[in-house]
Parts: structure tokens; C-alpha cells; sequence
């Protein structure tokens, strides 16, 4: 995880990834189900970390983007943990190609959003459909 010019020592990866309806919701389209795997190297800061997490095709073009919120850092043991990104009937989650993780913001404690008490980070925007995403 990096934030402006320091870097956090929680890493998290897409493990596995499936398309298929939500089971709570089939009727309202398909959705994209994952697995990912959250880890220290060090010990983290006491934080709340959100991570996106977006479906894209082929071409890297973003199809949905969801957030993952990490409340507690994970043991030093690694944790894996399952998500879902829709369900949704546009844009066509059954292009998805892969699943990637974006660091999105790290929230130091529940003020963050206010101004006067900001530190000055700005996270970067959850990208939207259509976005076009450098990957490599």
C-alpha cells in the first residue's frame, strides 16, 4: 500500500475470481465474484485501508469498480477473504478478463473526509466505467 511518498507494509492480491449471478440477487444481472489475499510484512499503523477493486476486459477498460475495506490490519499470518463486484446488467460484467486491486485511500481515523482535520492526502477517485487502466 502506498500513500503519497510512503509505503505501508500491507500487500493484497486477487487469488481467484469467477463470473456468475449473486446469489442474493440473481435476477438484477451478473456479478463478478473474487478472492483476495490481504498481508503484512510489518506492522501497520492502526488504520482503516480501502482498497478497489474493478472487473476489467481485455483492453484494461474498467467494466465496475467496488471498494474493500480493510477495518483491522490482518494478522501476520495472511488472510484471504471473498467480494463481490456488481451485480449489475450494464456495463456486461461477462467481458470481465480480470480482476485488479487499486490502493484507494488509507484513512488514519473517522475525520479524514473533513477538511480542517485532512492532512492534506488526497485519494485518488474510484475509477468509473470506461476508464482506461494502466496496468502493466
Amino acid at each position: 500500500m502506498v500513500r503519497n511518498d510512503r509505503t505501508y507494509p500491507l500487500t493484497a492480491r486477487i487469488t481467484q475470481w469467477e463470473v456468475r449471478p449473486h446469489p442474493q440477487a440473481p435476477e438484477q444481472g451478473i456479478a463478478v465474484h473474487f478472492t483476495h489475499r490481504l498481508a503484512m510484512t510489518d506492522m501497520l499503523p492502526e488504520a482503516r485501508v480501502q482498497l478497489a477493486a474493478c472487473a476489467v476486459d481485455s483492453a484494461d477498460v474498467v467494466l465496475l469498480c467496488d471498494t474493500i475495506y480493510v477495518h483491522r490490519p490482518p494478522s501476520p499470518l495472511a488472510e484471504v477473504c471473498d467480494a463481490w463486484i456488481g451485480p449489475s446488467p450494464d456495463p456486461d460484467l461477462s467481458r470481465t478478463a480480470r480482476v485488479v486491486l487499486l490502493p484507494d485511500r488509507l484513512l488514519d481515523d473517522e475525520r479524514a473526509h473533513d477538511p480542517k482535520d485532512h492532512d492534506g492526502y488526497a485519494p485518488p477517485g474510484l475509477p468509473l466505467p470506461g476508464d482506461h487502466l494502466r496496468t502493466s
